[in-house]
């Protein structure tokens, strides 16, 4: 029954289902399998007390009819004894069968969450920036936590409930036909009302999904930006609006799925009292007939019960199995989400050795905006190049490109004269390093940061990036210096430290490239002049590429571009670009004028 169940339920959803359910929980199934000792001792253990179940009434039918009625004693206690046997094996087999079913449970979340986690690190950056965190985050905790539930403890015992209903119906068979065409002759009503329910069920459940997803999305979209939020208070009635709204669209979406449960056991109730309200009429007609015993009617009875229980059990548990399947697909989704930046069959691990970086007509864009068409540069081995231009010029786009967290639509990117397309991307990332704008920290001592460049790194390595960029003073102005504890995000810190801590761990991977994406823009003029000479020494012999609005930082680079539209309109050096009197001229006054405006009101004070 449980496969017609699962199909109408997922066709009435949505027309027709997206995956079919028996894929999803064959896949799940084959999760489980790799620990097939425990399932095997699992199988075992249930298999037995599914016998003993249906051995139990015989041996009641036996102790009234040949015991009781029959007065006697030996008998009595002959069945009375198998009967206490039978109870004490169940409770014994029933701590094992427990017991495995949890391991399973726990073994089947934990094994999701790693492929979910492994999965995460081979998707590119293109999947993540359109995907919102809370979406992702809500994959790894309440769509898990439905799946691996259900799917062990709920789907393995509605299988075993499955064969009790079978056991049961060949039980009754077996004592008596024409109870058991009575006892089945409301089973189609029983079929017509889950289809009924099935029907409905599968799309509010897949809504709750969607919508726990929706509001774990804006729940950590709020707190993550609490402080921008709460800068801005006329916001506070907006959002709070927009979280009761999600949050009450939940709610709405959880009451319909939890009303298609509530109807579901009572409406199975009235059918079952009905059936026995016939079973114990027409049974007792039986017995005034003298066709058949008072043993053998409440031994049908206890089958009946062992007939209906499992349907009811499987019909509820068929609600929860709607959840299951919802997450389970999402979660598939997810695993089968295949990244649009991937190794080439043919990906070779590359050592790069001059660093020259060479841009053949590349053509790139995000959706219908174009960024470059046909653009060409050429960086030399060993070159410092300044990226300069207004918001939207390229210039980030340009960093992403070269370490392949996109794709260009057309040309080619090589480096020492190898398409990247070519090189591994673990090599090609092992071999570049980027500083980001906004630095990233982790929850942990700030030297166990810096070493997240370069795992294996000796203290004694951490300590020599930290004096050649000059850092020691400010280190030690930090709590507990190196062993300052960093809070989540770097919260106790200020952006500049975090800055200053992010460019030491990139500096610890002796990259061959280095790409400074706005590195110094959150650090204050002081701090910025001494890393400035630190910098110029530690990317002597490499190649770098600077990403700057702060055009101050552009005094350590060799050569500067100017990009306007995904062009080059400008190039040169710091002194050739400013007697041209073009676009980096004006920008560099403009900045240079607010600089001196800033100061000069600091004096006024």
């Amino acid at each position: 029954m449980g496969w017609v169940i699962v199909r109408y339920a997922r066709e009435g959803a949505e027309g027709k289902p997206r995956s079919p359910p028996h894929k999803i929980i064959i896949r799940l199934m084959r999760l489980i399998w790799r620990y097939k000792v425990r399932v095997l001792i699992f199988i075992a253990a249930a298999s037995t007390v599914l016998l003993l179940n249906v051995i139990g009434p015989y041996i009641g039918r036996r102790i009234i009819d040949e015991g009781i009625i029959a007065r006697n004693l030996g008998a009595l206690t002959f069945y009375a004894s198998m009967l206490a046997i039978i109870m004490v094996c169940n409770w014994i087999l029933g701590v094992i069968r427990s017991y495995s079913i949890a391991w399973l449970t726990q073994k089947l979340l934990y094994d999701l969450r790693t492929l979910l986690f492994n999965h995460s690190k081979e998707l590119d950056y293109a999947f993540f920036s359109s995907v919102p965190a809370g979406q992702i985050i809500s994959r790894f905790t309440s769509d898990v936590e439905a799946v691996g539930q259900t799917a062990t403890t709920g789907f393995i015992d509605a299988v075993f409930n499955a064969l009790t209903i079978i056991g049961a119906l060949i039980a009754m068979l077996s004592l008596n036909i024409s109870l058991t065409l009575v006892t089945l002759s409301l089973v189609p009503l029983i079929v017509v009302s889950v289809i009924f329910l099935a029907r409905r069920s599968y799309r509010a459940y897949r809504e709750v999904r969607a919508k726990v997803g929706e509001l774990t999305s804006n729940i950590e979209q709020t707190v993550s930006g609490i402080r921008v939020s709460q800068s801005f208070s006329e916001r506070d009635r907006v959002d709070v609006r927009r979280f009761e709204r999600i949050s009450y669209e939940t709610m709405r979406a959880n009451i319909r799925a939890t009303l298609v449960m509530a109807l579901t056991r009572p409406v199975l109730s009235i059918i079952r009292a009905a059936t026995i309200a016939l079973l114990v009429f027409y049974g007792g007609h039986l017995i005034i007939r003298g066709e058949t015993t008072i043993g053998t009617l409440i031994a049908f009875y206890s089958y009946v019960e062992m007939f209906f229980n499992p349907i009811i059990t499987l019909t509820v548990y068929y609600n929860m199995l709607q959840s299951a399947l919802a997450a389970a697909e999402r979660v598939f989704e997810y695993l089968e989400t295949k990244p649009s930046v991937k190794d080439a069959e043919d990906a070779i691990d590359f050592e790069i050795k001059n660093g020259e970086i060479i841009f053949e007509k590349v053509s790139f864009g995000y959706g219908e905006t174009k960024v470059f068409e046909n653009f060409n540069l050429r960086i030399n081995p060993g070159e410092i190049l300044a990226v300069v231009g207004p918001t939207g010029a390229g210039k980030t786009t340009l960093a992403n490109l070269i370490l392949r967290l996109y794709d260009p639509q057309s040309g080619r990117i090589l480096i020492d004269g190898i398409d990247i397309r070519k090189i591994k991307l673990d090599s090609l990332r092992r071999q570049i390093a980027l500083v980001p704008q906004e630095p990233t920290l982790f929850k942990d001592t700030v030297l166990e940061n810096i070493r997240y460049g370069k795992p294996d790194a000796k203290d004694d390595e951490i300590m020599e990036v930290i004096r050649d960029l000059g850092l020691e003073p400010i280190m030690e102005t930090l709590p507990n210096g190196l062993n300052t504890m960093v809070l989540e995000g770097g919260a106790n810190l200020s952006v500049g430290q975090r800055q200053l801590i992010n460019i030491a761990r990139t500096l610890l991977r002796r990259p061959k490239i280095v790409i400074l994406d706005e590195a110094t823009s959150s650090v204050d003029p002081y701090t910025e002049s001494l890393l400035q000479e630190a910098l110029k020494r530690l990317l002597s012999g490499r190649t770098c590429i600077i990403i700057a609005h702060r055009l101050s930082t552009t005094f350590l680079a060799d050569r500067i571009i100017v990009l306007d539209k995904g062009k080059i309109i400008e190039e040169g050096t710091h002194g050739e670009l400013i007697e041209k009197g073009g676009l980096y001229a004006r920008l560099y006054e403009l900045q240079i004028g607010e600089l001196i405006k800033a100061e000069a009101a600091s004096r006024a004070k």
